[in-house]
């Protein structure tokens, strides 16, 4: 049931890490960019809704890390889907209030794989962990403190702990590429820059394969070449994109052009301090999928986020 939780030992932090991105499943009911809830938030926000007005809209560079949180390790942990999440929650009341609550990954991950009905470090499914949020809230990280120690990681939270939480029953979430939809990829990226260049970012999966070991220092991801096949997923979070961003695969010498920039969860040893790029090649292919976003009226009102 969950082919591609993994370890991955990275040269540039000598350390191994956890990956975690399980690869969705269908669900016809889950929200997207199309829902009539979300296109009226949309209209809010006065995200373009035809292409001849996105053309014209959509810069050629978005960067919201300046909005983000400090960059976590998720350590051995498959925690990567509740580490995004976390993130993309922080970064809205970062930006929306000035401050952001240090919430607790480690209690969404384990409240996700409760909402799976599995225990263990099985890694977890975007749309459970983004369902999670919402039904159950986020405690602060002084109530419930981060551990990749088995068994230490897997014990349940006391009622006070679910007490606690961050309610976020108010929140809205929804796919950018739900299964089943049949929507182009290249609509998919589009969707994404859009809501990006709005201020709201996204969080995906992508597979991960040999040549990833290129972006240690640089955090930039190669794609991958013809000889290559995919070996674990990873979930990030997806904080801009730059149109003119070119990489290139040392192996066989694969250049893309595009990419969108990444957070990871491996600590600051990864990448650019913590973040990477993306290349646009992987949407476009397949490779990177199952984005989601997720939305607040509440955030919305500071009038810090649209075009």
């Amino acid at each position: 049931m969950f082919p591609m939780r993994s370890f991955l030992e990275l040269k540039c932090i000598n350390r191994p890490v956890g990956t975690g991105w399980l690869p969705p499943l269908p669900d016809l009911r889950d929200y997207n960019a199309e829902t009539p809830e979300i296109i009226e938030l949309a209209s809010k926000l006065g995200i373009p809704q035809t292409a001849k007005t996105l053309k014209s809209a959509l810069p050629a560079q978005v960067d919201l890390r300046q909005w983000c949180s400090p960059i976590e390790n998720q350590g051995l942990l498959g925690s990567c889907t509740a580490q995004s999440a976390v993130g993309v929650i922080e970064y809205f009341q970062c930006r929306a209030f000035g401050k952001y609550l240090d919430a607790s990954a480690l209690f969404l991950y384990k409240a996700t794989r409760n909402l799976m009905g599995v225990t263990g470090d099985t890694g977890a499914w975007l749309r459970n962990t983004v369902g999670a949020v919402a039904l159950c809230g986020v405690p602060p990280e002084k109530y419930w403190k981060y551990t990749d120690q088995d068994p230490d990681f897997d014990n349940e939270p006391g009622g006070f702990i679910y007490a606690v939480a961050d309610n976020f029953e108010a929140l809205k979430y929804f796919c950018h590429d739900p299964l089943g939809a049949k929507k182009p990829a290249n609509l998919v990226l589009q969707s994404v820059k859009k809501y990006l260049a709005a201020g709201i970012p996204s969080m995906c999966g992508f597979y991960g394969f040999n040549s990833f070991e290129q972006s240690d220092n640089k955090g930039a991801i190669p794609y991958p070449c013809p000889d290559e096949h995919a070996s674990w997923g990873h979930a990030i979070m997806v904080v801009g994109y730059d149109d003119e961003k070119k990489v290139v695969n040392t192996a066989c010498g694969k250049a893309t052009t595009g990419a969108l920039r990444i957070r990871n969860s491996w600590g600051t040893g990864w990448g650019e301090e913590g973040y990477g790029w993306l290349p646009y090649e992987y949407v476009l292919n397949g490779l990177a999928l199952d984005f989601w976003s997720i939305i607040n009226m509440e955030w919305v009102d500071t009038r810090q986020f649209g075009y």
